[in-house]
């Protein structure tokens, strides 16, 4: 098809699926092509919108996998009222027009609003390496004509299922312009060697307890260091509480509940203690991180350690799993990072994860749509 008019964005949630959706939307808009976005008010994604001046349709959806079976009946109502929301909403313009507008949808729950949509084709946007419960939903019933694929091994898996009819795409994940220019400006010598190392703790958009919590005892024990954690939005005052029973010293670290310029943070630090969603894993490539990765252990299908165990394998990026030897996994590791004989190992580890990064996503998106 021609370049649309009109695109239709789906996605909701969390920030891994908001914010390569919002990346994709900044792209068809620099285009020219007028963007309208489908989410919820659960997540940024309506605040998202607001900022790019694009109108906004909110449904009614919410989660289900791993919930009760009061909340999943829940749910099931909540999807069909959101089709009843669809036909008022969008329908109603279209019914009388030939025109097919696409719609791109980022997986998660937020997609199941795809299914009653019928007036133009529908791709999907899959983040993470085991595609989503929705995601499988929408291949298996050919719902979507093509799927934009976040990392090889997402290719690999929609492959294995022998999907007919639908183009399987290796886009990778669309991030933030300024941390994908960091690969583009990238140098193995761009930071000032200092004898504190730079840590960036990431609880993710959303936080985490348990990093929060385990992070301030870890780095008690390792000396000298300077600190920025994002702790995710209400946690604040909890981790501060953290760091000062941890007797460390506050002028060295610096607690937020969210980072406006990534970009900046990542430049800023010698190493990365993370979760392992997609957005943080193709971010650590992007930026040549040398990212230390806790998956989070109860993830759905286990999505997280795949994420994580993908840059492992190819000497990309650490990975520790959650247990009860964490925090001496962790001080082990950081006494092998911080030991000048593993420099060369280091360097080579960043190289890595820069390899790993597929570039410009969201033109190979762009382009895949409107051809």
């Amino acid at each position: 098809m021609s370049k649309p008019k009109k695109i239709y964005i789906l996605s909701g949630g969390t920030g891994g699926h908001v914010f390569p959706a919002k990346v994709v939307a900044e792209k068809f808009l620099l285009e020219g092509v007028e963007v309208i976005w489908i989410g919820t008010s659960r997540g940024p994604e309506q605040n998202i919108a607001k900022k790019l001046n694009i109108k906004f349709i909110k449904l009614p959806l919410s989660g289900f996998r791993g919930k009760s079976s009061f909340t999943k009946l829940k749910a099931f109502f909540l999807f069909l009222l959101s089709g009843i929301y669809m036909i008022f909403k969008i329908w109603p313009f279209k019914l009388f027009s030939k025109e097919q507008v696409p719609m791109i949808a980022f997986g998660g729950y937020v997609s199941l609003a795809s299914f009653f949509y019928f007036k133009g084709p529908v791709y999907l946007q899959e983040q993470n390496t085991i595609p989503g419960s929705v995601s499988r939903l929408l291949v298996s019933t050919n719902k979507v004509s093509k799927v934009f694929c976040g990392f090889k091994q997402t290719t690999e898996y929609f492959k294995k299922i022998n999907i007919k009819d639908i183009e399987i795409v290796l886009s990778g994940n669309p991030v933030n312009e300024n941390i994908s220019n960091l690969a583009n400006n990238f140098s193995m010598d761009n930071k000032n060697e200092s004898d504190s190392m730079n840590i960036l703790i990431l609880g993710g958009s959303q936080g985490s307890q348990r990093l929060n919590e385990l992070i301030p005892l870890v780095l008690n024990k390792l000396g000298k260091v300077s600190i920025k954690h994002q702790c995710g939005i209400g946690n604040l005052q909890d981790t501060q509480l953290s760091y000062d029973a941890a007797n460390i010293d506050f002028s060295k670290i610096e607690v937020c509940e969210f980072i406006d310029n990534m970009d900046d943070a990542y430049h800023w630090s010698d190493i990365v203690i993370c979760r392992s969603g997609a957005l943080s894993v193709t971010e650590i490539m992007a930026s040549g991180s040398i990212a230390i990765f806790i998956p989070l252990p109860w993830s759905i299908d286990n999505h997280q350690f795949y994420n994580a165990q993908q840059l492992k394998d190819k000497n990309a990026g650490y990975l520790i799993e959650e247990s009860i030897t964490l925090s001496d996994d962790l001080i082990e590791l950081f006494k092998f990072i911080r030991d000048d004989q593993n420099k060369g190992q280091l360097k080579l580890m960043k190289q890595n994860a820069l390899n790993c990064f597929i570039k410009d996503s969201e033109n190979t998106i762009f382009e895949k749509v409107v051809n």
